[in-house]
């Protein structure tokens, strides 16, 4: 199955109640799934991993069935590109796309990203644009924050961080907006505690679950790496989701799109939990509750279409300790840092060993 097919073309508004609930079965999967030991979450089978597919039985390989490819040929264009031309350090290969036989539309490209790519991208996120005021961050609200100043013109450098701040300084505080409601809080507090969610381009407006439209422009290496690797998405909105390891995002729907494009969602950092859900809670024959479990690693896309892309959802948990090596110890590793700027990193060192951070890249308008 190719990518660009009809079913990912289709156009028109689609309409989802963005307030409703989501039924009583995902929600005890949910629970479920973040109060279990993790030697039991490692040793269950309905838990799938698709970086392992090659150990599926042929019960689970009829369950996760080929649905095409992405060529290597592709991958190295999209990431050099990203890269602003420059060239992958390590040859790459096709990645295959799996889909649910149950779940149509719910695809997985394990290892997507090369290790390269994922710090790269996770440069560009946490450095570049959570210090880019526009884009959004889930303490404006409450918080006054001192922005970095703005960085050079110069392409892929990172001097204008908040990790090149001191972790505990008492400068560089953010200042609660109503003293007597929240405490101030220090650069280490803000980054490792309380930052959970950074919007990119058209920006999300949590509280009613809408769009303002043309705010923001979506950045445009992102667009040009979610584009080259999926020619059929125009990304104008990310919703960038930071977790630590006892975070977890509830069961939603992303129904507040305008149009009905696919939705690519990428990872790096630790492991996740994801589940989907379809049915209802006293359905029967096809519309029987039924729920899917996938361990997502650091690199895998998971890409929505069809009927998966208006599916119930939820990242159950995150595993700590299981963030690759490569990625551990960022930001030490930074492309592009100065010496200056390694010796700033080195006090952040071990940050995202720490985090997983999802990136779903959506269009917002027909």
């Amino acid at each position: 199955m190719d990518l660009s097919t009809e079913q990912t073309e289709r156009k028109g508004s689609v309409h989802h109640d963005t307030h409703a609930t989501p039924p009583n079965f995902i929600q005890k999967e949910h629970w479920r799934y973040q109060s279990m030991r993790k030697t039991e979450l490692e040793s269950d089978a309905n838990v799938f991993d698709l970086s392992k597919r090659d150990g599926f039985t042929p019960e689970q390989k009829d369950i996760w069935r080929p649905a095409g490819t992405i060529p290597a040929s592709r991958i190295e264009a999209a990431c050099q590109a990203y890269a602003g031309g420059r060239a992958l350090s390590s040859p790459v290969e096709d990645a295959s796309i799996f889909e649910h036989r149950d779940f149509p539309g719910l695809q997985v490209v394990s290892g997507l990203l090369p290790p390269e790519t994922q710090v790269l991208f996770t440069s560009c996120l946490m450095h570049r644009d959570l210090a880019d005021p526009s884009h959004k961050i889930n303490l404006q609200a409450d918080y006054d924050i001192r922005y970095p100043p703005k960085p050079t013109s110069e392409p892929m450098r990172f001097d204008n961080s908040f990790f090149l701040r001191d972790r505990s300084s008492a400068e560089d505080v953010l200042a609660p907006k109503i003293p007597n409601k929240q405490k101030s809080l220090n650069n280490e507090q803000f980054l490792y505690t309380k930052l959970r969610w950074l919007t990119l381009g058209e920006q999300y407006d949590w509280p009613t679950r809408s769009y303002a439209k043309h705010a923001t422009p979506f950045p445009g290496d992102l667009s040009t790496l979610v584009t080259g690797l999926f020619p059929h998405i125009r990304p104008e909105s990310g919703v960038v989701l930071m977790y630590g390891a006892k975070d977890f995002m509830p069961v939603h729907r992303d129904v507040s799109e305008q149009c009905q494009r696919a939705l690519a969602s990428f990872s790096v950092g630790c492991d996740g939990i994801f589940i989907m859900a379809k049915g209802e809670d006293d359905g029967e024959g096809e519309n029987a509750p039924r729920t899917v479990a996938i361990r997502v690693r650091s690199g895998d896309c998971v890409h929505l279409t069809g009927s998966a892309r208006w599916a119930w959802h939820a990242m159950a948990r995150t595993l700590p300790s299981t963030c690759p090596p490569y990625l551990a110890n960022w930001p030490l590793g930074t492309p592009g840092a100065t010496s200056a700027e390694e010796k700033a990193f080195k006090k952040w060192r071990g940050y995202m060993g720490t985090k997983r951070i999802n990136v779903s890249c959506r269009q917002v308008w027909d």
